[in-house]
């Protein structure tokens, strides 16, 4: 009796396990589906809370990187693009330091000069670290014109950002 007891639980074990792999496939297969559909009934809304109110943004730019400086700069503009779209209010700054200076500076990639001067059109501040500027010896007629220099440093000027309730961005 017991043979034929292991015998059978072996075949219904075997017979189980195939059916569990079909369903464990089957459900696999349904909640890919669904969660792929699922993300385009979810709309996060972030804007309506602005409505009323302005948003305050400061990105940095430290690095001595044109692909950071795009990134930053990218984020600045898109703010800039959607914020005005929906009729919010914006403040934004970008503040470089340290060699990310140079992102507003003449002598370097010039590529970035179009952006840099149509953000200042639409009321971006662009704001570079006095400090950094003594340590490169650079001075403000190196820089571009509609760029602002921050006294002492741009260390205590998004300090200063962040305790009025500006976001901080670090891209």
């Amino acid at each position: 009796m017991e043979k034929r007891g292991t015998i059978m639980n072996k075949y219904l074990f075997k017979k189980g396990w195939l059916n569990i792999k079909a369903i464990f496939i089957i459900l696999t297969l349904v909640l890919i589906y669904f969660s792929g559909n699922a993300y385009a009934y979810k709309k996060i809304q972030a804007l309506p809370y602005f409505k009323n109110k302005t948003m305050k943004v400061v990105i940095q730019i430290t690095q001595d990187n044109p692909a950071r400086w795009n990134l930053a700069l990218g984020n600045a503009a898109k703010v800039v693009q959607i914020m005005s779209a929906h009729g919010i209010n914006y403040k934004v700054d970008v503040v470089a330091y340290g060699p990310g200076l140079k992102v507003f500076m003449k002598k370097y990639d010039k590529r970035f000069y179009p952006l840099l001067q149509s953000l200042s059109t639409y009321g971006v501040n662009l704001v570079a670290c006095h400090m950094t500027m003594l340590a490169m010896h650079v001075h403000e007629k190196q820089l571009f014109p509609f760029v602002n220099v921050v006294y002492p440093g741009a260390v205590a000027y998004i300090i200063k950002k962040e305790m009025q309730g500006y976001a901080y961005i670090k891209p």
